[in-house]
């Protein structure tokens, strides 16, 4: 049984297209936006954002992170969005995504008379809201570029514009350390996110997310492991700080302990199938094998014909047999190969 699990976990862990996104590669509109407090502009965090279709039905839901932010990857025609948070008064918005592929939409919660409370408001709004307009526009801009166009070395020299224009603007070096890691440059995206970090004084989650993630491309898991904890504390809702995290702990051979936070990925999105294949690697590696059959089948619900179904397939049945009739002496495992690494 022991070189069974380490087969299937390396079979798992180094085959490339485990990395890979995972989707039909057709083109999508997205919607993405801040959730914000009317009257004063404020972000409100951990709201609870639905995104509903033209018929009322509900499509999709998710929570305004740490900096306010909500995003829905794939959204079709008209729609509606429903938001909800303690202490605000609900609001249902109509939306009709003309334009560009990722369309841009803040929505405005009005605090209930009386309540007493100003929940889920983010100590980073108050410097959001001094970024100067000119800094704010280029800094759009260079998002715009690589979400419309894959446009980095534009969009980096519309950030660096946007520096210019704020030199506080810690979220426009992070952004440009996003778009150096996709340009391959390792070490300038590692300065730009560690100088996002430190001019934040550690409190701009996304900074320390995808500077997480890119260590841990790097397989430097032991430099994430913190960083990744202190994304956590700021924003346990965020799936990619509890995801991130628990790749941090698996490869840093911390199993059990690695558990908890994919399991909270997990459930934050439910919908990612490649969570699914972290949960498991880490219930084989925990010897824990009715969970990795559950995990098995939670990606083929997601992705019945996906890129790691066939195998995927196979190796339940593989593990069922091995439940029930004891361990065999499995195939060699092939050669392993560098895994790709995970998106930022």
């Amino acid at each position: 049984m022991q070189r069974l699990c380490r087969w299937l976990l390396v079979s798992l862990l180094f085959a490339p297209a485990c990395f890979a996104q995972f989707g039909s590669g057709g083109v999508k509109k997205s919607m993405s936006g801040y959730i914000r407090e009317g009257g004063s502009g404020h972000v409100i965090v951990s709201a609870r954002v639905d995104l509903l279709n033209a018929m009322g039905s509900p499509v999709d839901s998710t929570y305004s992170d740490g900096n306010g932010m909500y995003q829905f990857n794939e959204i079709v025609g008209d729609c509606y969005v429903e938001i909800h948070h303690d202490g605000y008064s609900p609001l249902r918005e109509f939306v009709r995504p003309e334009g560009a592929p990722d369309i841009k939409k803040d929505f405005f919660l009005q605090p209930v008379a009386g309540s007493g409370s100003t929940p889920g408001k983010s100590p980073v709004s108050e410097h959001e809201l001094g970024v100067p307009p000119k800094a704010r526009q280029s800094f759009d801009k260079g998002v715009q570029l690589i979400v419309e166009k894959s446009d980095y070395r534009g969009a980096v020299s519309e950030f660096q514009k946007a520096i210019e224009k704020y030199s506080d603007y810690y979220e426009a070096y992070a952004a440009m350390g996003l778009a150096q890691s996709k340009m391959g440059d390792s070490a300038a995206a590692e300065a730009s996110l560690r100088h996002s970090i430190e001019m934040s004084n550690e409190k701009y989650p996304q900074a320390l997310i995808d500077l997480g993630s890119l260590l841990n491309g790097g397989k430097r898991f032991s430099e994430a492991e913190p960083l990744l904890r202190g994304a956590v504390a700021l924003d346990a809702t965020s799936w990619r700080a509890q995801y991130e995290l628990a790749a941090a702990l698996s490869g840093e051979k911390k199993f059990a302990a690695a558990i908890p936070s994919a399991t909270a990925a997990r459930d934050a999105k439910a919908d990612n199938p490649q969570i699914y294949l972290l949960l498991y690697t880490l219930h084989i590696e925990t010897d824990n094998y009715s969970a990795a059959v559950a995990d098995i089948d939670g990606y083929l619900k997601l992705s019945p014909n996906g890129p790691m179904a066939d195998r995927l397939r196979k190796l339940r049945e593989q593990i069922q047999k091995q439940e029930l009739h004891g361990a065999s002496t499995p195939p060699n495992p092939p050669p392993p190969t560098s895994p790709n690494p995970p998106h930022l």
